[in-house]
């Protein structure tokens, strides 16, 4: 496994960000477009459930406190099956959410930021950055986090403050018009988006020292960093209302253009983009190093690194591949929750019940 670490305060941090990740962008359309004014009830009630999920992953911890993720696989399926649903996850979930969230990134930047810029260019920069980034270990991604989440924290309550001229409580009536049923249909792609995702953040558990104590730890990053995602759709409901909001996939970055002081300081959208940036950017740099120590389990490498390079080359050609345009988007929305449970709930609960069985036929200490 190597002797690389984090500490429960990085964990916690590395947490916080991956969940803000492009959820805190992308979300708000989503959550408004089926819920509308009553969006944020949605995205309150998806932190709720969306926490849930985690008690399976701390009871997986505390029940294989020494194992890694593979490890734990072939303890609970047998040796190959362990390596089988092994390969499954890390390709059908790790793998896939990576090159999802790389296209996210992409499109965004190729839309609001650099319009003459080719994508297939921004991509492979971004490549350039999260290879390099990846090959310097998680030790080095959670200070960079520790570095960026007190500006990233700050950004995002100067952007709350400064947004409270323009908001308007009248875009949050009427409250429950339509009953509780779009509400429930709005909380499903949140749960499953960003909430699921932290299924991928099991593969550091091995990494964090003492593992004891990392419960706490992710339980804070995950319900702030789902907290905030709540923030943002109450704010975009509050100064666009629900027509403008259901309509623009990236509200929360429309927001900088409403930021007006004195006709002196306006339009720093700059603000929302430094935080979706630097969340996106660390979210990217965890789920490609979970992807590369997941492979590195399969086949008991001495050193994840040696398989950065090639998923490297793999990663620009298969988000062409998965999300031609983003039109898929409206496909991924409706299935990727249910996609998601899959490997983020059914499969820890059937570890966790086979492993009890063993457990008390002795097959398992």
């Amino acid at each position: 496994m190597g002797t690389e670490k984090i500490d429960s305060s990085q964990f916690f941090i590395v947490s916080l960000l991956y969940t803000l990740g492009s959820a805190i962008i992308f979300i708000p359309h989503i959550v408004i477009k089926h819920a509308q004014q009553n969006a944020w009830i949605a995205s309150l009630l998806a932190l709720a459930i969306g926490l849930l999920p985690l008690c399976l992953y701390f009871k997986m911890n505390q029940r294989f406190p020494n194992n890694t993720f593979i490890q734990i696989l072939e303890a609970t399926f047998g040796k190959i099956g362990g390596k089988i649903v092994g390969f499954i996850t890390i390709t059908g979930f790790h793998l896939y959410l990576t090159v999802m969230t790389f296209r996210d990134f992409g499109d965004f930047v190729f839309i609001h930021l650099l319009p003459e810029t080719p994508l297939h260019v921004i991509l492979i920069l971004l490549v350039i950055v999260v290879t390099y980034a990846t090959k310097e270990g998680l030790e080095v991604i959670a200070r960079v986090g520790q570095i960026l989440v007190p500006i990233v924290i700050f950004l995002f309550l100067l952007s709350c403050v400064l947004l409270l001229e323009n908001s308007d409580k009248n875009n949050l009536l009427p409250l429950l018009d339509d009953g509780w049923k779009p509400v429930i249909r709005a909380t499903i792609p949140n749960i499953g988006f960003p909430f699921l995702e932290a299924f991928v953040l099991l593969i550091l558990f091995s990494y964090v020292k003492p593992r004891e104590k990392l419960d706490k730890s992710m339980f804070l990053g995950v319900a702030i960093g789902g907290f905030m995602i709540v923030i943002a759709v109450t704010f975009s409901l509050l100064v666009f209302g629900v027509e403008y909001s259901s309509a623009k996939i990236y509200v929360p970055y429309l927001l900088g253009a409403e930021i007006n002081i004195a006709n002196v300081i306006q339009r720093i959208e700059v603000i929302i983009a430094s935080i979706w940036i630097v969340s996106i950017f660390i979210k990217i740099c965890i789920l490609f190093l979970t992807t590369v120590m997941g492979i590195q389990q399969l086949f008991n490498s001495s050193n994840y690194r040696i398989y950065v390079l090639p998923l490297a080359l793999l990663i620009i050609p298969l988000s062409m591949m998965v999300m031609p345009n983003m039109s898929y988007w409206a496909i991924i929305e409706n299935l990727w929750p249910f996609y998601a449970a899959l490997f983020a709930v059914c499969l820890p609960v059937v570890v966790l019940i086979v492993s009890s069985f063993k457990r008390k036929q002795g097959k398992i200490t």
